[in-house]
């Protein structure tokens, strides 16, 4: 008798359906999102547009704080890929054009892949997204220093670092010029991008001093 384990075989479809109801809900959260604002989305409006029971959906997610978190992890994670891909073909002696048309490239990608502003303004809404924010700035800011040291930069990698996470927030500043506008004009990332080679300039430069850098200070004892 064949008693060979088959379990393996039987555990793939079903992780396969799985990952396909995980990304029906994701999905469907989204749209609700979209469509309603950051304010109205609830599981019982995530199982009306997908269809999917609101009983079925706690069996993948706990809350919807859970679900907008992953959504915003595996979008913010594509874009770093993005970046960071785009930025190993950045060289010194065209550093300026190649950068303006990764940053260009990276806003195209990102919108295209549904990193919107009903996303980014869940995490400015939802206390809980925080630490994602900040662990991609953080990471951002650590694929920004790279490609400065590769340049030739000698700042040290704090200062690099530093550097980064300043140009990170003018990527906030994009989101935020849109938000309070009521547009995707393109005059914010032309900002941006301006704003972005006139910080790094300096840092290819081996002659321009290095700035101070921001160091977080512990509290004092009491």
């Amino acid at each position: 008798m064949d008693r060979r384990d088959n379990s393996s075989g039987k555990r793939r479809p079903v992780q396969v359906r799985s990952q396909k109801m995980k990304a029906a809900i994701m999905e469907s959260a989204h749209a609700v999102m979209r469509e309603q604002g950051v304010r109205a989305i609830t599981t019982n409006a995530i199982a009306s547009h997908s269809g999917i029971k609101v009983g079925s959906i706690y069996d993948y997610f706990p809350n919807k704080e859970a679900i907008i978190a992953e959504i915003y992890q595996e979008k913010l994670a594509q874009v770093r890929h993005f970046l960071e891909t785009g930025s190993e073909e950045i060289v010194l002696s065209v550093w300026q054009d190649q950068l303006a048309n990764l940053i260009h490239a990276t806003w195209d990608y990102q919108l295209r892949i549904g990193l919107d502003r009903t996303i980014v303004d869940a995490a400015y809404y939802y206390e809980s997204l925080f630490p994602i924010a900040q662990s991609h700035a953080r990471l951002m800011a650590s694929n920004y220093a790279r490609l400065l040291r590769r340049l030739g930069s000698d700042w040290s990698q704090e200062q690099l670092v530093d550097l980064g996470i300043s140009l990170y927030t003018l990527v906030n500043a994009t989101w935020s010029y849109w938000r309070l506008t009521g547009t995707h004009a393109q005059i914010a990332i032309e900002r941006q991008i301006e704003l972005s080679l006139t910080l790094i300039a300096p840092a290819l430069k081996n002659h321009a001093p290095a700035p101070l850098c921001f160091v977080e200070m512990a509290e004092p004892p009491i």
